[in-house]
């Protein structure tokens, strides 16, 4: 077992160690960059039908399909400040020391090839000493301490597939490819660090493959921003995402096992990157396959110091996202009412022949007695005699 335990403390002390951290130097003046704008979070939950915990897939809602879920995410120690003292020694201050979040998701399909989305995130709870060891002293500091819960800020996503579609099986749909475009909107508190400054477009080019029973897919794309953050001396730009999952269908395609990575780099020079790794288990507990159920945790890894960077995070989340082709194919047919078990026809008792006369157990009609007729009254009937014909 000694393994295991190298195995665990390895990842501790690289999780530990991948924190994005700025550096500020006691004493030093005017801080460079006070934070504002600077988002503590770089996950983005994708909306609509995935078969990933967050990587986006190239599935589509089918013709006026309606999707919507909510994601809740726990993530432990995204940015640090170290400072350095006078004396040569060092202290660490933790900017955000955690974070709850949840984002909310809706998306609706057009013509069954586009998929428009909307997410809704929110800062639920979170601690940290914020931005007031940037500020100098004798400068009043509160408006830069962290508030316990903020707005981030609203995102729009449009979805484009160009392959893969509803006429394919669900066990076998083969590779699919599609375009991703979000944008974010400064809506969120960015003195909180939970919003940008300007508005953000990251554009995503999504491959995917589904054979039965794996799935994987590969997410490539960037973030542009129309305006940079400061946190001390770290700059926050223009930067390159990339998300690689595999997902196994088992026991009916119920239950889900999932790995997934994530990385953000600085474009500025690719010389702060981080590495995000997390496994999941699903479940989808309706026979339409249209409801999943998701618990994923994971740590993170990185060179130099790339802001919003966990040390853990954890997520939970739900997701309703009816599928065409999955319909098509599991719908419940009407039941329809037995019908009666045909019945054996029923011979025809064949005509009984005449009893003979020379069978003495036949029964032998009797003739009735025929009584005589009534004598007829001359006097009541008004006919006329006749009289006897001689011989």
């Amino acid at each position: 077992m000694q393994w295991m335990a190298r195995l665990i403390g390895s990842l501790t002390l690289a999780a530990a160690m991948s924190a994005g951290g700025a550096v500020l130097a006691q004493g030093g003046g005017e801080p460079v960059g006070d934070g504002e704008g600077v988002d503590s979070q770089l996950l983005w939950a994708a909306p609509g039908p995935s078969n990933f915990p967050t990587l986006a897939s190239a599935d589509i809602l089918g013709h006026k399909g309606v999707s919507f879920g909510a994601m809740f995410g726990y993530y432990r120690r995204p940015l640090a400040l170290e400072i350095q003292m006078s004396d040569g020694s060092s202290d660490t201050r933790w900017v955000v020391e955690y974070a709850a979040t949840a984002d909310f998701t809706w998306a609706f399909g057009i013509a069954d090839w586009v998929q428009l989305g909307v997410v809704l995130p929110v800062v639920l709870d979170q601690s940290g000493v914020g931005a007031t060891p940037l500020m100098p002293l004798g400068v009043d500091d509160s408006t830069y301490k962290l508030a316990s819960s903020a707005l981030k800020d609203m995102r729009f996503d449009a979805k484009v597939r160009f392959l893969g579609g509803k006429s394919e099986t669900p066990e076998s749909r083969g590779f699919g490819l599609a375009l991703d475009v979000a944008m974010a909107v400064p809506t969120g508190d960015e003195l909180n660090f939970a919003g940008e400054k300007g508005f953000v477009f990251a554009p995503n080019i999504i491959v995917d493959l589904h054979r039965c029973p794996i799935s994987a897919a590969l997410n490539v794309g960037a973030r542009l921003r129309t305006e940079q953050a400061k946190l001390a001396d770290l700059t926050v730009g223009h930067q390159m995402t990339a998300g690689l999952g595999v997902t196994g269908h088992l026991l009916d395609r119920r239950f889900l096992l999932s790995a997934e990575g994530a990385l953000v780099a600085e474009m500025d020079g690719f010389d702060r990157i981080g590495f995000e790794y997390r496994a999941a288990v699903g479940y989808i507990p309706d026979q339409a396959r249209a409801l999943t159920l998701w618990v994923s945790g994971g740590s993170a890894a990185g060179t130099g110091d790339l802001l919003g960077t966990p040390q853990l995070r954890f997520l939970v989340g739900l997701t309703y996202a009816p599928r065409p082709e999955e319909e098509d194919v599991y719908e419940p047919e009407p039941e329809v009412a037995p019908e009666p078990e045909a019945e054996a026809d029923e011979v025809a008792p064949e005509p009984e022949a005449p009893p003979s006369l020379d069978d003495e157990s036949a029964p032998v009609e009797t003739a009735a007695p025929v009584e005589p007729d009534a004598p007829v009254d001359p006097a009541a009937s008004p006919a006329e005699t006749l009289e006897p014909a001689p011989y």
